[in-house]
């Protein structure tokens, strides 16, 4: 089943029309589940994360995509507004970018389901992705269930900017099938637009995950140093990952859904993840729905974004739990010791909170300092000196580090702050 439904202005939108037309689509009020795949510029990519879902284990009849075309210029349009799943679907095309936050907020607002399943345009699921998910939220309202720390790179498309390595790599995937490698020898460059090494008989055998490949290690720090539930974790709300994310609708609708000064790249689902994990929300990471990110071009201009993104989210929460996170972006710790330096630290001013007053408030001023310098590009030189450190207070820094090196209890911290002094 099929809906198109075409809007220039959100803001300007008349609610009942939208109401109106969502009825009109389905009128049996048998859906339980609704996937909400946001999309810009991911043709063909998209349209293979649709067919995947074609061939789920649960019943089509209860379940609905609400695509949302955000402004693509590429072949989308033209391709999807037609599509007739076995699945409800919704088209929904926005000919004004709305942004990372807003888009998947018209998601959410257009959902019949009382499950809510995120999934990023680009990944192909298993068959049994949606059951899965489904299953984790019959005797819960408040878990959030993520497969995202579980997902395989995959390469279904070659486009003009692939790198050498990442050829090199294709080929040496496509050697493990004839079918697939004569595919590639087809490819020749220079390429106009994405080259397709998959068609939808591949997505229903399976056959694609010949092309895939584990690529995220970032994931692999979570997934192997820590359990489902994360416990000792000081960040489980990572786990909002909309890229493959479930949850209950009214749980999101409580929370006031996506913040929409969040317009670009990164941190509007950390942002909204943090604010759910302060309402009670338990986290859990899954490997039962594995998903396969279709590999393509990363805009150069996304870091500048993300970090941005990431002073919004720190001005909106003044905590040390979201400040902290600017050393892992500075590349000045990995991620399982951000963690431990962080519940070190809260673990030290726990112990004698007047003796460390003093130098709480120089490591938050550290830290404001580095997120600084990550707006400029400029990661962890002469820190202290940017921080604007006396001669007195280095002395005062370097005495508070002796001391806290003196209580053998606190490893991480400790050499992060010597880290920091040296710089």
């Amino acid at each position: 089943m099929a809906f198109i439904f075409y809007k220039d202005q959100m803001d300007k939108f008349d609610k009942k029309e939208v109401k109106k037309c969502t009825m009109s689509a389905n009128t049996n009020h048998e859906i339980e589940v609704s996937i909400i795949i946001p999309s810009q510029n991911k043709y063909p990519l998209n349209l293979y994360s649709l067919y995947s879902l074609e061939y789920q284990s649960f019943n089509p009849k209860k379940m609905e995509v609400i695509f949302i075309n955000d402004a693509s210029t590429d072949q989308t349009d033209e391709r999807l507004k037609n599509y007739h799943p076995p699945y409800h679907f919704q088209y929904i095309h926005s000919t004004q970018k709305l942004g990372r936050a807003r888009v998947r907020n018209l998601g959410v607002q257009s959902a019949r389901g009382n499950i809510i399943i995120f999934l990023d345009a680009e990944m192909i699921t298993e068959p049994d992705f949606v059951e899965n998910h489904y299953n984790y939220h019959l005797d819960s309202k408040n878990v959030i269930v993520s497969g995202a720390m579980y997902s395989k790179a995959l390469y279904s498309c070659i486009f003009s900017s692939f790198s050498q390595e990442q050829i090199n790599k294709l080929g040496k995937l496509a050697k493990n099938n004839q079918q697939f490698y004569q595919r590639l020898n087809k490819c020749q460059f220079p390429l106009n637009k994405p080259f397709p090494l998959l068609d939808k008989k591949d997505i229903e055998t399976g056959t694609f995950k010949v092309l895939s490949f584990n690529a995220y290690p970032w994931f692999e720090q979570i997934t192997t140093n820590f359990n489902e539930l994360m416990e000792g974790f000081s960040f489980p709300w990572m786990a909002f990952l909309t890229g493959n994310l479930s949850m209950r609708k009214e749980f999101i609708m409580e929370a006031g859904l996506f913040d929409d000064e969040f317009f670009h790249y990164g941190y509007e689902d950390w942002e909204l993840g943090y604010r759910l994990y302060k309402m009670g929300a338990k986290y859990l990471i899954s490997n039962k729905m594995v998903t396969y990110h279709q590999e393509h071009p990363v805009e150069e201009r996304k870091w500048k974004e993300a970090v941005g993104n990431f002073g919004l989210f720190a001005l909106k929460h003044r905590d040390i739990d979201v400040l902290i996170l600017c050393i892992e972006l500075a590349r000045m710790a990995d991620l399982v010791t951000m963690n431990n330096i962080l519940k070190e630290y809260k673990s030290l001013l726990t112990s004698n909170p007047d003796k460390y007053e003093s130098f709480s408030d120089k490591f938050i001023y550290i830290l404001e300092t580095i997120f600084l310098m990550l707006e400029v590009d400029i990661r962890h030189f002469n820190l202290l000196g940017a921080a604007g450190f006396s001669t007195q207070e280095r002395k005062e820094f370097q005495k508070d580090i002796k001391q806290i090196k003196k209580l053998k209890k606190y490893p991480n911290l400790t050499e992060f702050l010597k880290k920091v002094y040296k710089s």
